[in-house]
């Protein structure tokens, strides 16, 4: 026994009659299986007591003798029935009536199984004064032999024996013959059925026997039919234990098993509404890619327009910007020729200065002869008329070139203004041209954007046709997917009636196994 186990509390762990403590060991003795009820009795949770030997709930008042008379029952493959008293975990203690029978697979024992119930008081008082005379023999280390039972067991033969030859010697032996011949008549009425009790109790020890069988059938010959009966009580009660214990687990599964059908079922519901929402929203968004589709069809229609118009705005913007550069250069020219009329007018104010100067000359020389030819009186009379004609010719010359120095200065002054106004304007012209050029680059740019976006719309067109069709798939499988759910909450459903009457039979073979025990 574990020295953790040493220390106990005298105080009884009481349980309903009708529980049953139920665990399972391995060949070792490691339980691998306990039940809910054994579990709250010894005050263990599950996992305490899974992969522990079964001498964690050994009580010091056991006895050595009852666990080596189970073990040797137990490895031949025999049932075993004995009343213990186990340890809590707390220190306390409770009484069981235990059935132990091995657990066979294949044929082979893979480990054993425990049924225990309630020991009634009487058995338990039995129990109690013969456990503790075993622990007195251990602590001696003495233990009976067999012969020595059987000698007890001879006793009272021998003691009979002895009386009838001390009344034989008393009385004589005519006495001793008229007092024999009742119990001779017995005998001999009685041998048959005498003998074959003997034998039949002799069969069913030598059959199956144990040392419980003093604690609950006692020591009289007809004991050992009475342990085999109690033996047989017990292993039907341990079988309608196993039945009943199984028929919890499997209330269990199916109570689970239903709240999850239940869960499922709702689950699915929702799926199934969630689905017809997501069926719903995937056909608006076909719907909606349809519109997209339309919508980037017009588009790069539109955009093909455009593109079209800014082409032809780009070849007028090019004829213009070839005009106007045509028109610099023309501004060019005429700047020059403006420029060569300047020069040729200076060149014609120069001469008009010369021609004055000629005229200014001439009428002096006009003058020089109408002096002179006053002089000469009347023989200079014609020589002064023709001076005078020379002198009106120069006075008409001067008033001519002072007219035309006149006109030239106009005409320079406005060739001047021409050739600013003209530089001006070749100076516009030359932005013109850059302005058309940067014109003609931005809406080339423009139309490199435009093809772009033309391209562009073509692919956004062409994803949103992908984009319809592939909801349109989405959307049948969203359906099928919607179909196949409806069948499976059809299916669930049936599964969840399937489970409550899974639970309803079990609990009709737990109530079953109630009837019979």
């Amino acid at each position: 026994m574990n020295r953790r186990n040493q220390h106990v509390i005298d105080e009884e762990v009481t349980y309903p009659s009708s529980e049953q403590l139920v665990s399972t060991t391995d060949l070792r003795g490691v339980i691998t299986y306990a039940n809910d009820i054994f579990c709250r009795v010894a005050g263990f949770l599950p996992e305490e007591m899974i992969g522990k030997n079964h001498n964690l709930i050994r009580h010091p008042d056991m006895p050595k003798a009852a666990f080596r008379d189970l073990w040797r029952h137990a490895k031949a493959g025999r049932p075993w029935r004995g009343a213990v008293k186990n340890r809590c975990k707390d220190g306390r203690y409770y009484w069981v009536d235990a059935y132990v029978t091995p657990i066979y697979v294949e044929g082979k024992i893979t480990g054993y199984q425990s049924v225990r119930t309630q020991l009634d008081s009487q058995t338990r008082a039995v129990a109690s004064r013969a456990y503790r005379q075993l622990l007195k023999q251990e602590k001696l280390k003495h233990t009976p032999s067999p012969l020595v039972a059987k000698v007890k067991s001879a006793l009272p033969l021998v003691g009979f024996m002895g009386l009838l030859a001390l009344i034989g010697w008393l009385a004589g032996l005519i006495t001793l013959g008229i007092s024999l011949l009742p119990l001779a008549w017995l005998l001999v009425s009685y041998r048959q059925s005498w003998l074959g009790s003997r034998q039949f109790f002799t069969s069913l020890s030598q059959e199956y026997d144990s040392i419980s069988r003093a604690v609950y059938s006692g020591s009289a010959p007809h004991a050992i039919a009475d342990y085999h009966l109690k033996m047989w009580q017990a292993r039907n009660r341990t079988i309608l234990g196993r039945v009943d214990d199984a028929t919890e687990s499997l209330k269990e599964l199916a109570h689970s098993m239903m709240q999850s059908m239940s869960s499922a079922r709702r689950e699915l519901s929702q799926q199934d509404s969630d689905t017809q929402q997501i069926a719903a929203a995937i056909n608006e968004m076909s719907a909606t890619a349809n519109d997209i589709t339309h919508s980037t069809q017009q588009a790069s229609t539109n955009a093909s327009e455009a593109q079209q118009q800014c082409l032809a705005a780009q070849m007028q913007l090019e004829q213009t910007r070839e005009q106007i550069v045509s028109l610099a250069n023309e501004a060019k020219e005429a700047v020059a020729a403006t420029l060569a009329l300047t020069d040729e007018s200076k060149r014609i104010g120069s001469l008009m200065n010369e021609i004055q100067g000629i005229a200014d000359q001439t009428n002096l020389l006009a003058l020089n002869a109408a002096i002179e030819a006053a002089r000469a009186g009347e023989h200079g009379r014609g020589f002064a008329v023709v001076a005078e004609e020379v002198r009106a010719l120069s006075t008409r010359t001067h008033g001519a070139s002072e007219q035309i120095q006149t006109s030239i200065n106009h005409i320079q002054h406005t060739l001047e203004q021409w050739h600013s106004m003209m530089d001006n304007n070749r100076g516009r012209s030359q932005e013109c041209v850059q302005a058309a050029a940067a014109g003609s680059d931005s809406l080339n740019r423009v139309v490199t954007e435009i093809n772009h976006i033309v391209s562009m719309t073509v692919e956004i067109s062409s994803a949103a046709a992908q984009q319809q069709q592939v909801a349109e798939e989405i959307s049948h499988n969203v359906h099928d997917i919607s179909t196949r759910s409806s069948a499976n909450l059809s299916t669930i459903s049936q599964m969840e009636d399937s489970s409550k009457q899974l639970l309803a039979r079990s609990q009709g073979l737990n109530d079953l196994t109630r009837t019979f025990s």
